[in-house]
């Protein structure tokens, strides 16, 4: 019997390899751009109409407007009404969505190979020829105030509408997309008809596509099925970075809650910075992955939470640091001083030890984001929002190795900012805003549910 000593950790025989799928950029008779995987194990395919029509085009006193038309798409094209289009799908087999964020309106179908061609057909008639009828508008706006009425209810919503809001301020990424019960009450069916015509327009659009078809084939079905989408529009849009100020506690208070919810941190660069490797090493020791800092504090050490995390996320205009997490109640102030700690505590010091770790991470994640059509295709979509150079993806693992420590200390130092931060904490007043004052240099300010001073 061979024995195996269970504390000492394997080495590896071999460095991993791993490479990419070949990706093709390919372009419709209408100057679309296509992004192209071929991938052959599945009889499947899934593709992506990326449009840039997000809710950052609403009218400033019609917030929601871009993500009830995204609901209202679908709802009824060409000879279908809602339900027979529905029903096509089904008989297909395919599975079929619309998803809406501040950037844009996607149009996804994932699909057997054999079915695609009908599939396609489909979503042409979608994207092209939506019918926005009356009834199905008035049902989905209906939908839609009933979902924010919901939303007014749930505090990890509030606390991350209300931390974008004092993070971005007034511009179009301070406002959640989903909009206010009073800016859809101004939304009428003419107002949907003229967002979609106006922005989901052809030159607005880009596609990907990943699945068990060739190149030619690809390029055939799109052209037969697109080649009329000729509409044109400028997507354009000026952004003034908001000014981050010295650091600020805000509080909403919402009753009988039995956790805070917190959300800590500030705007920070956009996806295309040239120092995006070193802050994902960075921000994986901080708060990126189970094993980080502030998990370990507020979870392992100190049972305050199930789970606290860190993430720089990006939009196509913007990024922005956060730290998000619920924390028993009572616990909500040394829960936030740790935090603190844990933000001063990363640009103090970090190990060798420590980047190492995260590295090896980082690179043996990475296949993993490859699995599936739906993760190739999501890797490509970033590429296209961000206006990124496909060298991104292919040197991603060597420029992880190619980082100095000295980088990722440096890092900390330009983009995790302990005097510039937004502080937020939703929870029940009398349990929690004593908690705050005690907190050295806190003065909470009170907000509403959507983030606006109530003095």
């Amino acid at each position: 019997m061979i024995m195996l000593d269970r504390s000492i950790i394997p080495i590896p025989t071999k460095e991993l390899l791993f490479n990419i799928p070949e990706i093709k950029f390919l372009k419709l008779v209408n100057n679309i751009d296509i992004s192209f995987v071929h991938k052959e194990n599945l009889p499947i395919v899934y593709a992506e109409i990326i449009v840039f029509s997000g809710s950052r085009f609403d009218p400033a006193d019609k917030k929601g407007l871009g993500y009830l038309t995204s609901l209202l798409i679908d709802e009824g094209a060409g000879e279908y009404d809602a339900l027979q289009l529905s029903e096509e799908f089904e008989k297909l087999g395919s599975v079929f969505s619309v998803s809406a964020d501040h950037d844009t309106i996607i149009l996804s179908i994932l699909s057997l190979t054999e079915n695609f061609e009908r599939s396609l057909e489909l979503i042409s008639k979608i994207a092209l020829k939506p019918r926005f009828e009356e009834k199905d508008f008035q049902r989905e706006k209906k939908k839609v105030l009933d979902r924010i009425l919901q939303l007014k209810d749930e505090p990890s919503f509030i606390a991350s509408s209300a931390f974008e809001r004092r993070v971005f301020g007034d511009s179009y990424y301070g406002f959640p997309e989903i909009g206010f019960a009073e800016s859809i009450a101004r939304i009428s069916n003419v107002d949907v008809k003229d967002f979609f015509a106006r922005t989901f327009t052809s030159t607005n659009a880009k596609i990907v596509a990943v699945g068990n078809l060739n190149e030619t084939e690809i390029i055939r079905l799109f052209n037969k099925y697109f080649n009329e989408w000729t509409s044109s529009s400028d997507n354009y849009q000026y952004f003034e970075t908001p000014k981050r100020k010295a650091t600020s506690f805000y509080f909403i208070h919402k009753s009988d809650s039995a956790q805070s919810e917190i959300r800590v941190g500030h705007i920070s660069k956009k996806r295309n910075t040239n120092d995006f490797i070193p802050t994902r090493i960075m921000n994986t020791i901080l708060g990126g992955q189970f094993s980080s800092r502030i998990n370990s504090n507020l979870r392992e050490k100190r049972g305050f939470t199930y789970g606290a995390n860190s993430s720089f996320h990006y939009y196509k205009e913007a990024g922005l640091f956060e730290i998000l997490t619920a924390v028993n109640i009572e616990n909500t102030g040394e829960a936030i001083i740790e935090i603190l700690k844990e933000l001063n505590g990363i640009r103090e010091y970090i190990s060798d030890d420590e980047i190492n770790f995260a590295k090896s991470y980082l690179i043996k994640q990475f296949p993993s984001r490859f699995e599936t059509s739906n993760q190739i295709a999501n890797n490509l979509e970033s590429l296209l929002i961000h206006a990124l150079p496909l060298e991104e993806l292919i040197n991603y693992t060597n420029k992880v190795k190619s980082v100095t420590n000295e980088e990722v200390k440096t890092s900390a130092i330009n983009n995790v900012l302990p005097n510039e931060l937004v502080i937020v904490a939703v929870g029940e007043r009398k349990k929690v805003f004593e908690q705050l004052k005690k907190i050295p240099g806190a003065e909470p300010i009170e907000l509403d549910l959507y983030g606006n001073l109530l003095t």
